[in-house]
């Protein structure tokens, strides 16, 4: 009889734990999603050079795009569509990607909804997530590119940084255009949310032992309904990628700052071990987070270059220059 009262009343202790839990620091789950918390702030990008186009998504929104000149004229030259990082634009191809136009490569970079010129529906945020409002901008992107004369028949492959990353990987996967993709930075968003909520979680919930004795299923759980109440605040659907990079089969080449303090090193890893089809994974020494173009800038374009050289059949030199010229 006393032993059944000790387990009832342990079996209640950590019910009524898990129900404050889920009262008091779901809605906190769910705000990190509707706050704004990573800006990366650079110096003003050098624009790309090249026709300013407009084009339409699936929903109506109107985004704005640079495509650059074919090298040597040649319209049958693949092209890298490139995907900004959250609060920049499309003219940091320029910091990320000086070296693929001399390295036989068209340039198209468009801007995400609600960055730099491209439009924004009412109401709508733009977050450091990707939700499938990002991945409709890429998909537009490409459908333009398939809609023009001089490039409709034209290779593809997808340069992503950060969000764009994701972006990028996750249409890859679910576009038959895009022969190969390059992801600097990408990560995991349930993965980065559950690092945050082991991290913050003492700081916002009155018992750190309870937390700490919380298995990680328990956070799961927490972390799906957060995921689930700010799409339902906010109007939006969130975007995994590794389902999308599980299901991949095209070549995929992973680049990760060693001393990333926003999305630990752990996490490309992962990705690189979910990745279904031919793979590459760098990680670059002292580099933070989208900083391997600065730490190790040869190294970035020659290894780019050779990558999508060799993903998309291309036959130009591999480039060596260590800085835009």
């Amino acid at each position: 009889m006393l032993l059944t009262i000790v387990i009832a009343s342990v079996v209640l202790m950590l019910l009524a734990g898990v129900a404050f839990c889920f009262v008091r620091y779901l809605p906190i789950i769910a705000n990190l999603f509707m706050n704004i918390t990573i800006r990366r702030g650079h110096a003003e990008d050098e624009p790309l050079e090249g026709e300013t186009v407009t084009f339409g998504t699936s929903d109506g929104v109107m985004l704005t795009g640079t495509l650059a000149a074919a090298p040597d004229g040649r319209e049958d030259a693949p092209v890298i569509v490139f995907c900004h990082e959250f609060t920049s634009s499309r003219h940091s191809v320029t910091r990320y990607g000086w070296f693929l136009a001399t390295s036989g490569f068209r340039v198209f970079s468009f801007d995400f909804r609600g960055h730099g010129e491209s439009g924004s529906p009412v109401g709508y945020t733009p977050r450091q997530w990707v939700t499938e409002h990002e991945i409709c901008d890429l998909r537009a992107a490409i459908r333009y590119l398939r809609s023009r004369e001089d490039t409709k028949r034209s290779s593809i492959g997808l340069f992503g940084v950060s969000r764009g990353a994701v972006t990028a990987v996750v249409v890859a996967e679910r576009d038959d255009a895009v022969l190969a993709v390059v992801s600097d930075g990408a990560f995991s968003t349930s993965h980065t949310l559950f690092r945050y909520m082991r991290r913050w979680a003492p700081i916002f919930v009155d018992s750190r032992m309870l937390l700490l004795s919380t298995p990680d299923v328990t956070f799961s759980v927490f972390r799906w309904l957060g995921t689930r109440l700010a799409e339902h605040r906010l109007g939006l659907r969130f975007t995994a990628i590794m389902p999308a990079i599980r299901r991949l089969r095209k070549p995929v080449f992973l680049v990760h700052g060693e001393k990333d303090t926003y999305v630990e090193k752990a996490q490309a890893q992962l990705l690189y071990k979910a990745a279904g089809g031919p793979k590459e994974l760098w990680i670059v020494p002292q580099a933070d987070h989208n900083r391997a173009v600065d730490v190790a800038p040869t190294e970035y374009s020659r290894r780019i270059v050779r990558f999508f050289q060799t993903s998309m059949g291309v036959t130009e030199p591999v480039v060596t220059t260590a800085a835009r010229v």
